[in-house]
């Protein structure tokens, strides 16, 4: 395909068409007749040779070739948008904006505290919206400005290279143990640890980790008994049995404060985590998203031990 072949309005068409699947809609959101609509639709199909919009029960439809056209439509639009319009000055003791993170609870539970407490201080009218990250990274989400920022840890993502990205945190693991167990004061080694019975958590749901992967290469494997995808239930969990459980060691540490949990030494060549934020190119030069990157990045590097406590 030629793209001077084309009206390049009936991009805007296609992205509004497929979007809220009604071309009175459409209509309505690009301020042009429904007739209009209408036609720009039958030169679509015509052009990509696909009906694009199928009538249903359930009201219109896009076909396969229409959401795959869309998809990358509408991050072309949204990029040329942000390209042309002049950003937005924006100002955070005066602010009300709402910015919305995908993320993880070990983000809820290590960063977002002191983060919310940093912006009373300094920005006490934006508005912090958390979305548990899910298994597939919201491209489209992030493009169109649905989501700001995604931050997790790059051993649960496939993260498309084109998408900005930036580690700020490199994370040793922990071991706990219920208090009175008759492990809790020795330092695990390896053979220790995968005798043990392991509460296994994964926001993602995903029965992989780093750890898992370093004692597979070595031919070896943990004995996972019990799996969630919440630190409090495994902690919970693990409170009341004679399991272990590893996880990043802010959190560990955090834990063993409100239950009655011991933070057991764990071998020094295991692998740390890596926690990563990232964003949408198109909205790199966001003065907002420039300003809440400083203020995550800058909290972060002062919150950041100058060693790990003992007991790693």
């Amino acid at each position: 395909m030629k793209l001077h072949q084309l009206d390049l309005n009936l991009l805007l068409a296609l992205d509004a068409l497929i979007s809220l699947r009604s071309v009175t809609k459409a209509a309505d959101k690009l301020f042009i007749s429904q007739p209009a609509m209408s036609h720009s639709l039958n030169r679509l199909r015509a052009f990509f040779d696909d009906p694009l919009l199928v009538r249903t029960q359930h009201g219109m439809q896009p076909t396969e070739r229409a959401l795959y056209l869309q998809q990358g439509v509408h991050q072309a639009l949204s990029q040329l948008e942000n390209h042309l319009s002049q950003p937005e000055a924006f100002d955070p003791r005066t602010s009300k904006r709402h910015f919305t993170l995908s993320t993880t609870d070990y983000v809820e539970c290590v960063l977002i505290p002191p983060l919310v407490k940093r912006l009373a201080e300094e920005a006490p009218g934006i508005h912090i919206d958390i979305r548990i990250l899910r298994e597939d990274i919201p491209e489209v989400a992030l493009a169109n400005g649905e989501i700001d920022l995604l931050l997790g840890f790059d051993e649960y993502m496939a993260i498309p290279s084109y998408l900005c990205r930036e580690t700020w945190l490199t994370e040793p693991l922990a071991g706990l143990l219920r208090v009175g167990h008759p492990h809790a004061a020795e330092s695990l080694d390896l053979a220790a640890l995968i005798a043990l019975p392991h509460v296994f958590h994964s926001p993602l749901g995903k029965r992989a980790s780093p750890l898992d992967d370093y004692l597979a290469q070595r031919g070896l494997q943990r004995n996972i008994s019990v799996e969630s995808q919440s630190y409090m239930s495994a902690a919970a969990i693990v409170s009341h049995t004679d399991h272990l459980f590893i996880l990043p060691l802010r959190v560990a540490a955090m834990l063993a404060g409100y239950w009655p949990l011991t933070r057991v030494s764990l071998p020094t060549e295991l692998p740390n985590y890596h926690l990563n934020c990232v964003w949408h190119p198109v909205q790199d030069k966001n003065p907002a998203l420039c300003w809440l990157r400083d203020q995550m990045r800058n909290m972060i590097d002062a919150h950041a031990p100058s060693h790990w406590p003992s007991g790693r």
